[in-house]
């Protein structure tokens, strides 16, 4: 007996899934627009220096906050994922934070985070650390300081972009190396602060890239007179463990704007101010944190300290900047080990009376320029398209009578997020079927005015086009790319195009892509992918025949009423699907994808990843 199955009742075969991401990073007020990325793995990995890295991986997505550091949308994402990392390398923000989709939902709240990753072990111990050395005050397990100042407290958003593009963006190159880095190590360039009126000082942290747990702390002499050796200096202990929470999967200590006052030891007690006369300088031991403590017997070849003639290698191993526009600022950096970017770890002083530093030996931080532009604002989508080129007959749906590979590049504005181009790339790959198939897409959700400057390379000029870059005759834009996949095959062919500020929702690509079949004689038998509606040229007198369930007028396309299979698919962010052996049906060389469809897609979501042995 015939049972009409209600359309929205109708799988999919959607290999995607919609999300609805939230993202608010807490910059309320501070006009500080933050880049972000998702990733399907950790994109950070320790190298063999200890150095934490960026990973040579793409984002799986790409967005831009508001002024206030908050982003809320709906995005597509691989259906099989059930977490993602969230990345930025902005500073004030955490990365990586491994989220959960929950309920078709990713969200991050950086303060409810921050407020729960830090609830764990606040008592303090008495933890050890070197008897000569002196302390501010006790730590947590975890290395965070006690004596912490109440809140968080971070620059300008200006200045922390320019110190987020010199100390901690994570990039290869050595900061000497650097055009405007050369003038940090010039002769009689110091990263040791000289104070000319008595000022209390604040530390504050920003960042992390270190592998190791270090210890960062300074010391002070009068200024003029130089320790000339190691034990002359009386280390303070600022921060035991200069690491983000978010360091290794949430071991760090540290959250960016976490500060403490440093104090003036005058050899037998401490102060809450610097006296005039006294210069302030900077150590860090590497990997000087350890099992809670600050290790009681450090590894001497590991410290490091601003003055380079205490050093081992005679290397300079901080790096301090002052603000242009402020005598009470100054960022640091410090070198661990040997890449010399300095930014394993990253501070900056807050000075809290004016004209008390002196800044003849002191570089300012650099203007690098202004946030990132447009065209670093972009997700790029990729996976292969597979057809069944008889519909609505039944074919043999071994999928492999049309596959082409896609890579579509969509930029936004990081103002909006609203694209504005977008660069694509089709291969195709195999021709299985033997009736001659053309190929195109269409952007289903946009109107011919919305797009502008198409330029098309590589492909085979379609005499359905009428030598338009766009299909005459259609309500939407639509491209056809070729008529005949065998004189194209294993060729690149590129289609760019330009769009007015669109609603990224409307342009995911591969959009609304088909082929069409017998395109010799005519133009009007499209395959499009399951429940995708056709173009204005297509013979709408097939539908309803064969095996097709189609209900035009319920807006229902491709879809078949008893057997379980697709006309196409869209191998969403899949690389380098193997093309399937001819005449094997695909539930037959990929056993659980009929387990994939009787649960509409709510298991075996990798059913790709298992191919029959």
């Amino acid at each position: 007996m015939y049972v009409k199955i209600p359309a929205d009742q109708f799988f999919d075969f959607d290999l995607n899934q919609k999300i609805n991401l939230s993202v608010d990073y807490g910059f309320k007020g501070k006009d500080y627009v933050v880049l972000f990325d998702l990733y399907d793995e950790n994109p950070i990995i320790e190298n063999e220096n200890g150095e934490l890295v960026k990973k040579d991986i793409s984002p799986i997505y790409r967005a831009a906050t508001d002024k206030d550091g908050k982003f809320s949308g709906e995005i597509q994402i691989q259906s099989a994922l059930s977490e993602v990392w969230l990345y930025s390398e902005y500073a004030g923000t955490l990365s990586p934070i491994q989220l959960e989709v929950t309920d078709n939902s990713i969200m991050y709240n950086q303060e409810k985070y921050i407020a729960k990753a830090t609830t764990r072990a606040l008592t303090p111990n008495n933890h050890q650390y070197p008897d000569d050395w002196l302390t501010l005050g006790d730590w947590s397990t975890l290395g965070t300081p006690t004596y912490l100042t109440p809140g968080r407290v971070l620059p300008d958003a200006k200045t922390l972009y320019n110190i987020n593009e010199i100390f901690v963006k994570y990039n290869g190159t050595a900061m000497e190396q650097r055009d405007y880095g050369k003038a940090f190590f010039a002769p009689g360039v110091s990263s040791e602060i000289k104070i000319i009126k008595a000022t209390k000082v604040y530390l504050c942290f920003i960042n992390s890239s270190a592998g190791w747990y270090n210890s960062v702390g300074y010391f002070s002499y009068p200024t003029g007179q130089e320790p000339q050796s190691v034990s002359e200096v009386q280390r303070i202990i600022a921060f035991p463990s200069a690491t983000s929470i978010a360091h290794k999967g949430e071991t760090g200590a540290l959250v960016s704007g976490d500060r403490v006052l440093l104090k003036y030891w005058d050899g037998e007690k401490f102060h809450d101010e610097f006296p005039a006369g006294v210069t302030i300088g900077w150590w860090l031991q590497g990997m000087g944190f350890e099992a809670e403590n600050v290790k009681p017997k450090v590894d001497e070849k590991y410290n490091r300290f601003s003055l380079s003639h205490l050093n081992s290698d005679g290397k300079q191993r901080s790096v301090s900047l002052r603000d242009p526009n402020s005598d009470q600022l100054v960022a640091i950096g410090f070198e661990d080990n040997t890449d010399l970017r300095y930014n394993d770890a990253t501070f900056y002083l807050q000075i809290e009376e004016k004209g008390a530093i002196d800044e003849s030996n002191t570089p300012t931080i650099p203007d690098v320029g202004n946030p990132p532009s447009n065209t670093e604002n972009f997700t790029t989508y990729y996976g292969t398209l597979t057809f069944e080129d008889l519909w609505p007959s039944i074919g043999d749906y071994d999928m492999n009578d049309v596959m082409i590979d896609y890579s579509c590049k969509v930029y936004k504005n990081t103002s909006n997020n609203r694209v504005y181009k977008i660069e694509n790339q089709f291969i195709p790959r195999h021709n299985g079927g033997t009736l001659q198939s053309g190929f195109g897409f269409q952007l289903s959700s946009v109107s011919s005015g919305d797009v502008s400057n198409i330029t098309i390379d590589g492909a085979e000029q379609s005499q359905y086009m009428q030598g338009a870059n766009q299909e005459p005759g259609q309500s939407h834009p639509t491209f056809l790319l070729f008529d005949n996949i065998k004189g194209v095959l294993e060729k690149t062919i590129t289609i760019s195009f330009e769009l007015n500020d669109l609603v990224e929702a409307n342009v995911v690509p591969p959009y609304n892509p088909f082929i069409f079949v017998e395109s010799d004689k005519g133009r009007g038998r499209e395959v499009h992918l399951v429940k995708y509606p056709p173009t204005d040229k297509a013979d709408f007198g097939l539908f309803g025949t064969g095996s097709d369930a189609s209900r035009t007028d319920e807006g229902l396309y491709y879809v078949m009423n008893r057997l379980k299979f697709p006309f196409a698919l869209n191998l969403a962010s899949i690389k380098d699907f193997p093309t399937p052996d001819e005449s094997v049906r695909i539930d037959l060389a990929y056993p659980q994808f009929n387990d994939w469809v009787k649960s509409e897609g709510k298991t075996n979501k990798d059913w790709y990843k298992h191919p029959a042995q």
